[in-house]
């Protein structure tokens, strides 16, 4: 959406509110005027408070893990893989190695189903 005389980073600011509920928005407001300026210090400023270091790196570490459990589908393995990185969208984990971790973890019969099928 381009707005006249507006740049990009004042028009996702002034989204923001329509975009947040809850605690989110309670702390949006909470923030002392002007101390966000700029998309950039929204992001750091929105990931320090609602995920901190230790919580990201939990999160990272279950991703990095991940595995399939005893007779669970492949639907429901891949749905869960999908959730967990939904719950931290600045994982850095690159698509290629999502794959990996996503093949790595599969039970060794859907792993020889799975190429089979490739």
């Amino acid at each position: 959406m381009r707005i006249p005389h507006l740049g990009d980073d004042a028009v996702r600011l002034r989204f923001i509110p329509f975009s947040l509920k809850d605690l989110s928005k309670k702390w949006l407001y909470s923030l002392i005027v002007d101390s966000v300026t700029t998309w950039d210090d929204f992001v750091k400023a929105f990931s320090k408070k609602f995920y901190p270091i230790y919580k990201t790196d939990l999160i990272r570490k279950n991703i990095m893990h991940f595995r399939q459990e005893q007779s669970e589908l492949f639907w429901r393995y891949f749905e869960r893989f999908k959730d967990l990185l939904a719950q931290c969208p600045h994982h850095g984990v690159e698509k290629w190695c999502q794959c990996q971790i996503l093949y790595d973890g599969l039970d060794y019969q859907i792993k020889i189903l799975l190429e089979i099928m490739c």
